[in-house]
C-alpha cells in the first residue's frame, strides 16, 4: 500500500513537471518550486495551481507568480478548500492592475493574511475592480505602495484605505491639468501620516474628498503642506486641521495664514483646546458667510490677529473670544471689539 502511494505521488509530480515544462524557463522554474511546496500542503491545491499557471503566466511575471503562489500556499495552510478556490479563480482580473502595482498588492494581501484571511481575499478581489475605474496607473501604484506600509500595522485600516481610494481619485481628477501636482501633495501628506500614525491614514483618506472638493488646486496643495506641519501635534489634530482648513480656504484664503498662526498660538496650551478651536472654525466662517451686506470677511483677519494676542496669554480665553466674536460684531464695531480685547488683556495681566 505504501509503495502504491509513493508511486502515485511520483507519477503526480512527473505529470506536474511535464505540464510546467511548456512555460518560459524562469516562470517554469518558479512554478515547479511552488507546486512542490503546495503539494506538501495539499495535492489538490497543487493541481489547481498547476492548472491555472499557463493562463496566469501570460499575465504575471516570474516574481509575481512566486508571490501569487506563496499567497495561495498560506491560504491553503489555513484551509485547503480556500487555497484551492483561490487558485481556481485564476488571475485574469489582475490584467486591470498596472504591472508596477502588482507586487504591492501581493505584499498587502500577504501582510493582511497574518491577521485576517477574509480581509486579504477581499483586498485581492477589490483592487482589480478599483484599477478598472482608474486611468491613473501611477496614482494607483503609489496608493498601493502606501497601503502596503499601512498593512504592516493594521490589516483593517489598510483595507479601509484602499476602499476609499476611488473617492479620492475622483476628487483629484477635477483638478485637471493640476491633478498630478495636487496628487503629489496629497500622497506626501498621507505618507507622513502613515509614518507617524499608521492606521489613522485611513481616516485621513476617507475625509479628503470633502476637503478637496471645496478648494482650488493651489489651495489644495497649500492645505496638504500645512497639514504636514501640524502633524507634530498628532493625527487627530491634523484630521481636524485639514477639514477646517478647507472651510477657511473656501471662504477667504486671505485669512488662512493668520488662522494657522492663531492655531499654533492656541496649541501651546495643549491639543484639547486646539481641537476645540479647529472644531469651532467652520461655524465662525459660516457666520460671516451669511452676512448679506458689505464685505463679509473684512474684519476676519483683524479678529484672528486680536485672538492670537489673547492666546499668547491664555488659550482658553482666546477660544472663548473666537467663539463669541461673530455674534459680538453684530452689536459693536471692530474698533469696539478691539477695545474690549485690550481691556480683557489688561485684566489678565
Amino acid at each position: 500500500m505504501a509503495e502504491s502511494d509513493a508511486r502515485g505521488k511520483r507519477q503526480t509530480f512527473t505529470g506536474l513537471a511535464t505540464h510546467l515544462s511548456r512555460l518560459p524557463a524562469d516562470k517554469g522554474r518558479v512554478s515547479l518550486e511552488i507546486s512542490a511546496a503546495l503539494a506538501g500542503v495539499s495535492l489538490r491545491v497543487s493541481r489547481e495551481f498547476v492548472e491555472a499557471v499557463p493562463a496566469a503566466a501570460k499575465i504575471l511575471s516570474a516574481d509575481d507568480l512566486r508571490h501569487w503562489g506563496e499567497l495561495g500556499r498560506r491560504l491553503a495552510m489555513g484551509n485547503a478548500e480556500t487555497g484551492a478556490a483561490f487558485f481556481g479563480r485564476g488571475v485574469a482580473d489582475l490584467e486591470n492592475v498596472p504591472e508596477a502595482a502588482r507586487s504591492a498588492l501581493f505584499e498587502i494581501c500577504t501582510r493582511q493574511l497574518v491577521l485576517s484571511s477574509s480581509i486579504a481575499l477581499k483586498t485581492f478581489n477589490l483592487v482589480p475592480q478599483i484599477a478598472a475605474q482608474m486611468d491613473d496607473h501611477a496614482l494607483l501604484t503609489s496608493v498601493l505602495t502606501l497601503a502596503a506600509e499601512i498593512a504592516q500595522r493594521s490589516a483593517k485600516h489598510s483595507s479601509e484605505f484602499i476602499e476609499n481610494t476611488p473617492a479620492v481619485a475622483r476628487s483629484l481628477a477635477r483638478f485637471d491639468d493640476d491633478k498630478n501636482d495636487v496628487a503629489a501633495a496629497v500622497l506626501a501628506l498621507a505618507t507622513q501620516f502613515a509614518n507617524r500614525t499608521g492606521g489613522m491614514t485611513a481616516d485621513l483618506w476617507s475625509n479628503l474628498p470633502d476637503s478637496l472638493d471645496k478648494v482650488t488646486s493651489q489651495n489644495a496643495i497649500l492645505l496638504m503642506e500645512r497639514g504636514g506641519e501640524f502633524l507634530e501635534f498628532g493625527g487627530s489634530v491634523t484630521l481636524h486641521f485639514v477639514s477646517s482648513g478647507s472651510d477657511v480656504l473656501s471662504a477667504t484664503d486671505a485669512a488662512f495664514d493668520d488662522w494657522c498662526a492663531l492655531a499654533r498660538s492656541i496649541a501651546r496650551q495643549g491639543n484639547a483646546v486646539l481641537i476645540s478651536f479647529l472644531r469651532a472654525t467652520p461655524k465662525f466662517f459660516g457666520t460671516f458667510r451669511q452676512k448679506k451686506t458689505g464685505d463679509p470677511f473684512a474684519d476676519v483677519i483683524q479678529i484672528l490677529r486680536l485672538t492670537a494676542k489673547i492666546a499668547e496669554t491664555d488659550a482658553e480665553s482666546a477660544l472663548a473670544a473666537f467663539r463669541s466674536s461673530s455674534g459680538v460684531l453684530n452689536r459693536v464695531t471692530i474698533e469696539q471689539f478691539e477695545q474690549w480685547v485690550e481691556k480683557g488683556l489688561n485684566d489678565l495681566e
